[in-house]
């Protein structure tokens, strides 16, 4: 008896330690199977493809926002044809990328939100490049580089030695989300913006309800000559906010804009784009300028 109660307890010995040992398995088997399982939280996510590039070129178009209301950069002309120094500029572009260039013209506060809402592919508006800008928007290499001045009727422009003479000022804007409404914001003038063009603005500084209008010193030069009148003139003293200007796109559409950089050097490196701005502007636009004396766009 005491033989076979021996046997017996060796024998549940047995079965109890092999018990244990499958219980001590499993969830080594169990943990290895949930690393396996779980790789994919590890795995670095793979980036969404990008085909801004291909998308366009298998529309075979391009399609650009801008303004059609901001003479000489984009405007309609005597016969009612878009035109403009980034109209033309843009319609180069698409020639030697084998694109149709389609042009959708909306108001400038507009063209932006209708870039983001993937209405358009890119925008052409004499854009200038900032920081802000630059977190959602990708530019294209700048074709275009000058500053902002003002226009005052002729008698005051003596009264206006620089830029931080507009502070207190009554000045008019085309746009209360431009640069050029920021920067009136910065130096402390009395900024109205027009939606009634600028023939409207030249009047009401003539008549005394604004004393100047902000813009870009190019775009001002043209304004004159077209409005011909010797009561106003360019504040040349006046020198502030140094633009790069370029075509602008959604962040991330590395495809097109990598194409639209090669050709854009290409256009610069053979002179298109100096005949195509003096042309439109007066003056070859291509080349950088002397900024040392502009005040910047934070009004400093």
């Amino acid at each position: 008896m005491r033989k076979i109660g021996s046997v017996l307890f060796a024998l549940v010995l047995m079965v109890v330690l092999a018990a244990c040992g499958t219980a001590d398995d499993a969830p080594a088997e169990n943990t290895e199977e949930a690393g396996a399982g779980s790789g994919a939280d590890t795995t670095e996510e793979v980036e969404a493809e990008d085909t801004s590039w291909a998308d366009v070129e298998a529309a075979g178009k391009l399609v650009v926002g801008t303004q059609g209301t901001y003479a000489p950069i984009t405007f309609y002309d005597e016969n009612n044809e878009l035109t403009g120094f980034d109209v033309e500029l843009v319609r180069e572009l698409g020639e030697r990328l084998g694109l149709e260039v389609e042009f959708s013209t909306m108001d400038f506060d507009g063209i932006l939100p209708a870039l983001r809402n993937g209405q358009i592919d890119i925008a052409a508006n004499d854009f200038s490049i900032t920081e802000e800008r630059k977190e959602t928007f990708d530019f294209v290499i700048p074709h275009k580089y000058s500053y902002g001045s003002i226009i005052v009727r002729t008698e005051d422009v003596d009264n206006f030695e620089s830029a931080h003479d507009l502070e207190g000022v009554k000045v008019a804007l085309g746009s209360l989300t431009s640069n050029y409404a920021m920067f009136a914001d910065n130096i402390g003038a009395d900024g109205v913006a027009y939606d009634g063009g600028v023939e409207a603005i030249l009047r009401d500084i003539i008549n005394g309800n604004r004393d100047a209008y902000l813009n870009d010193r190019l775009v001002l030069h043209r304004t004159l000559k077209g409005f011909d009148d010797d009561r106003l003139a360019v504040a040349e003293q006046v020198k502030y906010h140094a633009t790069e200007s370029a075509i602008i796109m959604l962040k991330g559409n590395t495809s097109l804009k990598e194409r639209l950089d090669e050709v854009m050097q290409e256009l610069l490196e053979d002179g298109t784009v100096a005949r195509i701005s003096e042309e439109f502007l007066g003056e070859d636009v291509s080349q950088p300028v002397d900024t040392s004396e502009v005040i910047g766009l934070d009004g400093k």
